[in-house]
């Protein structure tokens, strides 16, 4: 099943999403909604709409979509928009309702019918004026996502998800300029997921419970309302642009399964994360990360009490180009996992006399470069075209490793770099294009990490001097302790060179 089916909605957000246009009376709040709600590809019926003293209330209000062959609807008993004295129009609306999902998934093939119950007491919005736009506000003290019914091919899945968020407040803007982006933000104190899982037709069962503290996210958006998801690069090209920020706090979370044979238990805890995107003409940029990871696993497959695991931090960023051009433009990835600790029951199982030092791990590699796509990466045709010819759709000109770090066992391999790719020369390494620049490399600690693998039995003694000749060969002598330099170049001819002698030796 997608992950959107047990997703999180709210009632504000049903509302913020077609909100573009709304005024400042009840009548036209109310007809804007339904024409924006319409532009969306959303159909609005309901049961009927009377008005008194300058509140309008609208009974049985229903909105449908289609979402990948999926009929999603909403069904809200009462919404009502009242005029204030400010000019500002007041929302309100049934404190609960249900959300409905029908339809066969397109990719498992699996026929999907689920109800999620939204519960949202005490919510308050607001919509007014905003430099000629409309400004929307809401607060809710409560909001609740529930999964009432779920069936994966007319078979009830006996499964029980609640999402609930506290303290929550947010807001969405449109100005009235055509062109004008769209913003919204969000805020929640807290959120607490719970997942209750059992086997139809057997005895196995999951639980998953989680919190997650401060929550704020940031969005933005141009050219939503006329988006065509069948022509991505025109639309890239036509101005179209989302942006988004989220971040979150402390986490704790715990699982238990268990089967007929099987049992396991984790519990972790991360200090926070979060994740920044965001796609427009100029490019696709995506970055997402977490600090202070502590988890604990257990189960009968593990042959410990438990297996922990720490990380200071992780993290992954792309950024890339993404429609077809004549020059090249800069792309970027970094990965990164820093401070990474395992407990000592699994350090015992290869090193149990301590030869080896216990510190943190840490692996980092940061590229960039310059590049171009040769052809419309959205072109189906055209992508299928590549794969059945093997023909690269871009070229990369330029790469530079920013920084490459290696930390582990008392050992640290870092190393630098550039090197300008000839897209026109595929002969010299066969099919590749041919690079021409140097990376240097520095290894502190690795003769130290050579004799600690030495005594444990993992490199046999006999084969320890052919593994410095190897090393002999590739590095010099740094000024410190226990360092050795490379340099590794291609010259404009092709010819690897290692510290200035060429390859072969």
């Amino acid at each position: 099943m997608k992950p959107w089916i047990l997703g999180s909605v709210s009632a504000a957000a049903i509302i913020a999403i077609p909100a573009a246009g709304w005024s400042l009376t009840a009548q036209e709040a109310w007809e804007k909604w339904q024409t924006a709600a319409a532009s969306y590809g959303q159909e609005m019926t309901n049961d009927g709409e009377a008005t008194m003293d300058g509140k309008l209330t609208v009974r049985g209000v229903s909105v449908s979509s289609d979402v990948d062959g999926m009929q999603v609807a909403v069904r809200i008993d009462e919404v009502s928009f009242a005029e204030q004295g400010d000019g500002s129009v007041a929302v309100t609306m049934s404190d609960s309702f249900p959300l409905t999902i029908n339809g066969t998934d397109m990719d498992s093939g699996e026929k999907v019918d689920a109800v999620v119950t939204i519960a949202q007491p005490g919510m308050t919005m607001t919509a007014s004026d905003a430099d000629g736009g409309t400004a929307f506000s809401y607060e809710a003290p409560s909001l609740t996502v529930s999964l009432a019914e779920l069936k994966v091919d007319d078979e009830v899945i006996p499964m029980q998800i609640v999402v609930a968020l506290n303290d929550t407040t947010g807001s969405y803007a449109v100005k009235a300029d055509a062109g004008s982006p769209m913003v919204s933000a969000f805020e929640a104190a807290g959120m607490s997921i719970d997942v209750d899982v059992k086997e139809p037709d057997g005895p196995g069962t999951l639980t998953v419970d989680a919190t997650i503290d401060g929550i704020t996210s940031r969005s933005s958006g141009m050219g939503l309302d006329s988006a065509d998801g069948e022509d991505m690069a025109q639309m890239l090209g036509e101005g179209f642009l989302v942006e988004g920020k989220a971040e979150y706090g402390a986490v704790t979370f715990a699982l238990d399964f268990m089967d007929a044979s099987d049992t396991a238990k984790g519990t972790g805890t991360l200090t926070g994360g979060g994740i920044d995107f965001g796609l427009g003409a100029d490019g696709l940029r995506y970055d997402v990360g977490y600090q202070g990871l502590d988890v604990a696993i257990s189960g009968s497959d593990i042959p410990f009490p438990q297996v922990t695991v720490k990380a200071a931090a992780a993290e992954t960023s792309v950024m890339i180009p993404v429609l077809q051009a004549d020059n090249a433009e800069p792309f970027g990835f970094r990965t990164a996992l820093e401070g990474l600790e395992i407990g000592e029951e699994i350090w015992s199982l290869f090193d149990p006399a301590a030869v080896l030092p216990r510190d943190p791990a840490t692996l980092i590699v940061d590229l960039a470069g310059t590049g171009r796509w040769t052809l419309d990466i959205f072109d189906e045709e055209a992508m299928m075209e590549v794969e059945s010819s093997g023909v690269a759709p871009g070229e990369i000109e330029t790469v530079e490793l920013k920084e490459f770090k290696l930390a582990v066992g008392g050992a640290e391999l870092s190393g630098t770099g550039t090197f300008e790719l000839d897209n026109t020369d595929l002969e010299t390494f066969d099919g590749v294009p041919r690079p021409e620049g140097k990376a240097n490399f520095r290894l502190v600690g690795g003769n130290g990490l050579l004799d600690n693998l030495t005594k444990m039995g993992l490199i046999p003694e006999d084969q320890v001097m052919m593994v410095r000749m190897m090393t002999g060969m590739f590095a010099k002598p740094g000024s410190g302790q226990d360092e050795l330099l490379s340099e590794v170049a291609v010259d404009g001819n092709g010819k690897l060179l290692i510290n200035g002698a060429p390859m072969p030796f």
